[in-house]
């Protein structure tokens, strides 16, 4: 297994210089000239062809990605073409609350999304089936801003229990995290509901209940581990997407993670900040996908990790 770790971190490295490589071209041709952004649309022609050299916009792109490359090798991620600001720690400070807002989140909908998912499969066409169901339905149908704003004036105006936005304490993140979770959680329920329904339908069940092997034994060792690879992938996608979808969440309730972050470095063009971001998600989305791999072959010893 540890050979296989390794292999799969070596291949992550083209793989993040393939996406940044593209991120950083499409950044490059897009409309606009950032040039003009900093100094203003009164600035003299002149003086935008010093700001472009200055910059380096003067040269062409595979030699600039080149330049910014090695100076991300060598720990140096740029600094902000608008605010001034150096990208890492910049990033290394707004990070912490982007990964909490996401662990939170996830803690939600797996602790309820999953047991509810199980339950609906297992009491098929009963209440509590119909009723989980038309849970899913709703919060995968509410806008996340909808669903937030609806909840700042619930818990935060109305009721005075939680505070309305900033990251003053835990209390802060309660609402956010549920808000960024609500549809994470109806995707997991209808996942796991409907992958317990595959196994629970396998002819291996219907043989272990002819046996007469209790319920509870079926469910537990035979049902949960062949139905939970699935769901183990919808885990690790949905946690994924947490850090570089957060971005309305963290907007409503004023989060300086780097989900923010990275809508403003986009509106603004200011490449350095979009690029150090999307490096961190590129590497998180790999590392994140090689932990489903080997959890994968816990779960399921039919599972090898071949180097």
């Amino acid at each position: 297994m540890l050979k296989y770790i390794i292999k799969r971190l070596l291949l992550l490295i083209p793989v993040v210089f393939g996406i940044t490589f593209i991120i950083f071209v499409v950044l490059n041709l897009a409309p606009g000239d950032p040039a003009a952004m900093i100094l203003g649309q009164d600035a003299t022609a002149e003086a935008l062809a010093a700001k472009r050299a200055e910059m380096g916009l003067d040269q062409p792109i595979v030699i600039q990605y080149i330049r910014y490359i090695a100076g991300v090798l060598r720990g140096d991620f740029g600094t902000s073409w608008l605010s001034g600001y150096e990208v890492l720690p910049e990033f290394l400070h707004r990070i912490p609350y982007t990964i909490l807002l996401g662990s939170l989140s996830m803690f939600v909908a797996v602790i309820i999304g999953i047991p509810l998912g199980i339950i609906a499969a297992i009491r098929q066409y009963h209440f509590v089936d119909y009723a989980s169901l038309a849970l899913a339905l709703i919060l995968f149908s509410l806008p996340s801003f909808w669903f937030a704003m609806m909840g700042q004036i619930l818990f935060c105006l109305t009721l005075g229990w939680l505070p309305a936005a900033g990251v003053g304490s835990l209390a802060h993140f309660i609402l956010p995290s549920i808000t960024l979770g609500a549809n994470i959680l109806a995707s997991q329920l209808r996942m796991t509901r409907t992958s317990m329904l595959d196994v629970i339908k396998q002819d291996y069940i219907r043989t272990a209940r002819a046996k007469g092997a209790d319920e509870r034994r079926v469910v537990a060792h035979h049902v949960l581990r062949n139905g939970m690879l699935p769901v183990v992938t919808q885990v690790g996608i949905s946690f994924a997407s947490c850090m570089g979808g957060s971005v309305i969440t963290e907007t409503v309730f004023s989060i300086p993670g780097i989900g923010s972050l990275l809508i403003n470095a986009v509106k603004g063009r200011d490449i350095p900040v979009v690029m150090g971001t999307l490096i961190f998600i590129a590497i998180f989305v790999g590392i994140v996908n090689l932990i489903v791999d080997v959890i994968y072959a816990l779960i399921d010893p039919r599972v090898k990790l071949t180097a």
